[in-house]
């Protein structure tokens, strides 16, 4: 009885993980960016407020993207860091990917794997640099290919 009751608990519990994504709606990175736009063009700071907030309850998909480096987290949520580029017609972005996947990560090649990526969107930010802007993007789900 003990041990059908473990096997229920953890199937529970996987099923509650997996549905994350299943019920949110997912958004490709240039519907991502035409948000960001109507965040940026926005002078109300409540009606920007509600829209990042809308934002950080989307998947971001991403498909094809080549691994840039793996760095140690500044997050102190997650151990490591995967950066990509990526163009779009805006211009390049860099993406900041999370994933609680360490043994994921550690098979990662620098420069050289292609990965997807599932994952909620966190936030934009910017730097002085020449990119048009940086994503981070938390309990991502990677997929090497």
């Amino acid at each position: 009885m003990k041990n059908i009751l473990i096997i229920f608990l953890f199937l529970i519990s996987a099923v509650s993980c997996s549905t994350t994504f299943l019920f949110k709606e997912k958004v490709t990175i240039d519907e991502l960016l035409k948000s960001k736009e109507q965040i940026d063009t926005t002078v109300n700071p409540a009606k920007s407020f509600l829209l990042r907030n809308s934002l950080s309850e989307k998947i971001l998909i991403m498909q094809d993207i080549k691994v840039k480096d793996i760095v140690p987290s500044t997050n102190v949520d997650y151990n490591f860091c995967v950066i990509s580029d990526v163009q779009t017609d805006r211009g390049i972005i860099e993406l900041y990917i999370y994933t609680k996947n360490v043994r994921r990560i550690s098979m990662l090649k620098k420069g050289e794997s292609i990965i997807n990526v599932k994952g909620e969107f966190s936030r934009f930010f910017s730097m002085l640099d020449s990119y048009y802007t940086k994503i981070e993007i938390i309990n991502s789900i990677i997929e090497i290919k």
